[in-house]
């Protein structure tokens, strides 16, 4: 009976997050993007049609919403008109960095500023450093979505660099190559709220924990006391943060795999409602997606969700748009979110 007893705990103790809550597929097909990302100065411009990473929208839930999407590839973002279940880019270039690879990996808006960041890491293949991917940018922007005319971005000028340099936790991991060689830093997921900038990191990842590192977006790039707080979020075994979304309530965060890439690990969304017990995240786990199979598309590869946008908040579910990494121009799919 004891042995049963403990078999039972050990299957509780293993069993995956995502196990916890119901699949939802995408209430439809993949969304039409006619026509398409455009970069006429790119070297594989199917390449940066594939490399959506990041999305910020307005918190307008109705009518057409003036986006700014950003891209793994490169150095530019682009404006993107979502309405009804068109995503359309357009093509004027928002330019971040003139030369190198930004590696941007999240967008988010707060305060008539858009917030973009780098992802900190150095490459995924040669693990070569790159300094160009240590950055964020802050950009004054319109309630219509546009940027103020003749602005430049802001720089943070490396301080979440230093800051996670010093960091006791995250430190050891800073400038490691990512994956099982290193588990090194990794932003993926960026949200404003209320004055704060909330960086979501697929790696460093152990344990079934990933880390949330919250700090006073002001001071980010104006200088004072960042009041940094680093907090750890249960998302399961081989898995990370992929993205960050502000709600009214609170932030929903995108679960996927780590940089291990280990196969038949799930992607799913769970709320957290900005509270946290000593530093540690109470995540309520929503749902995980069901995630369609590649189409015959000539520009699609495959679905790697890493950015997401609200569309309705209704009063038991939000519809959230969900865009990937390796489908042209972020292939999006809406997908009913149980609340």
């Amino acid at each position: 009976m004891r042995a049963a007893l403990y078999a039972c705990v050990a299957i509780l103790v293993t069993q995956p997050v995502a196990a916890k809550m119901e699949k939802v597929a995408p209430e439809g097909p993949i969304w039409d993007t006619s026509p398409g990302f455009h970069f006429p100065d790119a070297d594989k411009p199917k390449k940066m049609r594939r490399a959506l990473s990041g999305i910020s929208c307005p918190y307008k839930l109705n009518g057409p919403r003036r986006c700014i999407a950003v891209f793994d590839e490169g150095g530019e973002a682009r404006y993107v008109l979502v309405d009804g279940t068109r995503f359309v880019p357009q093509p004027e270039p928002i330019v971040l960095l003139s030369k190198g690879e930004l590696d941007a990996e999240g967008a988010a808006s707060d305060g008539g500023f858009v917030y973009v960041t780098g992802s900190h890491s150095r490459k995924r293949k040669e693990c070569a450093a790159n300094p160009e991917s240590r950055h964020v940018y802050r950009l004054p922007v319109r309630p219509d979505g546009s940027l103020e005319p003749s602005s430049q971005p802001v720089d943070d000028k490396g301080r979440l660099w230093g800051l996670m340099s010093t960091d006791t936790v995250l430190g050891p991991f800073v400038d490691k190559c990512l994956g099982e060689e290193g588990h090194g830093i990794n932003i993926e997921g960026l949200a404003a709220r209320n004055g704060q900038l909330y960086f979501g990191f697929r790696e460093p990842a152990t344990k079934r924990t990933a880390y949330i590192l919250r700090v006073a977006s002001r001071a980010l790039f104006e200088g004072g006391d960042l009041t940094p707080r680093l907090l750890t979020i249960e998302v399961g075994e081989a898995s990370g943060i992929r993205d960050l979304l502000a709600v009214p309530e609170g932030l929903l965060v995108l679960v996927g795999p780590d940089d291990d890439s280990k196969e038949n690990v799930p992607w799913w969304i769970g709320f957290w409602d900005g509270k946290d017990d000593g530093g540690k995240i109470d995540l309520r786990p929503l749902a995980e997606l069901k995630l369609p199979k590649v189409d015959g598309h000539a520009c699609h590869e495959e679905i790697k969700p890493e950015a997401m946008t609200l569309l309705t908040d209704g009063p038991d579910f939000r519809r959230i748009l969900i865009l990937s990494d390796g489908l042209c121009d972020g292939g999006p799919l809406s997908y009913r979110i149980p609340k």
